[in-house]
């Protein structure tokens, strides 16, 4: 291959390097954009427009990035319900205060803390970890690890309850954000009897506790509240910058 050839095909690569380059920061910039966008777009949807259903396959990629939500430990110490039933959506909306979204929406998530934790609970996810990472679970490593995994099995149970509520929490910021990123409407709740839900979706004798209610599913185009601007402090306000 002859010098001018040569000297061709690198400045087409360097050209397509540098194309590729601005593709991709420009592409980053707009992801940056519709994040923003989404986040100007989503609220706490008032009505449901009962009519309309979120595909399963966004429903799917949903539950996909809740299971990728951080967690203390990584344990998960939490359980996503999904309700559909036309049934089970009307028994709970009589312990959700009678808020139409529970029955309106096209699924309730119900966001849920386990009751305890137990070493059979703690072995099983070390084993897991290890079965996952390829780590030789009989290193020291690996042990200290465990020792300090197995330390929340003793943690007093009132402060171990504050634990696994503050990480569902963590869902739900994951769960608004996704939604609102795929155009689906949410409405987080805390205003709802938990005992009742838990009775009525049997969730005790799972060794469950409700935590949040999370409808999904699109606005009503009668929902006057989908048109009105978001009130926040300003940025200077709500960030302190200490440098």
């Amino acid at each position: 291959m002859n010098l001018s050839v040569n000297n061709f095909l690198f400045s087409v690569s360097k050209t397509l390097y540098h194309y590729f380059c601005y593709i991709f920061q420009n592409t980053q910039m707009l992801e940056s954009s519709e994040v923003l966008e989404a986040m100007r777009w989503r609220y706490a949807c008032k009505k449901f427009d009962a009519q309309r259903k979120v595909p399963q396959e966004q429903i799917e990629d949903i539950l996909a990035t809740l299971n990728l939500t951080a967690t203390s430990l990584g344990m998960q110490l939490m359980k996503i319900v999904v309700v559909t039933n036309p049934a089970l959506k009307e028994a709970l909306f009589k312990h959700s205060y009678n808020q139409h979204q529970v029955v309106d929406c096209s699924h309730v998530l119900v966001l849920c803390r386990y009751n305890t934790v137990d070493q059979t609970m703690v072995e099983e996810y070390v084993e897991r970890s290890v079965s996952t990472r390829n780590f030789d679970p009989n290193s020291p490593k690996i042990q200290g690890f465990k020792n300090m995994v197995m330390s929340t099995v003793s943690m007093p149970e009132d402060q171990r309850k504050h634990w696994m509520v503050n990480q569902v929490y963590i869902a739900l910021g994951n769960l608004l954000t996704t939604c609102a990123l795929l155009k689906i409407d949410s409405c987080p709740m805390e205003g709802f009897n938990p005992s009742g839900v838990d009775e009525v979706l049997g969730l005790t004798e799972r060794g469950l506790s409700s935590v949040l209610l999370c409808p999904l599913g699109y606005r009503h185009e009668e929902d006057v509240y989908s048109s009105l601007p978001k009130v926040r402090r300003p940025i200077s306000d709500f960030v302190l910058d200490l440098g």
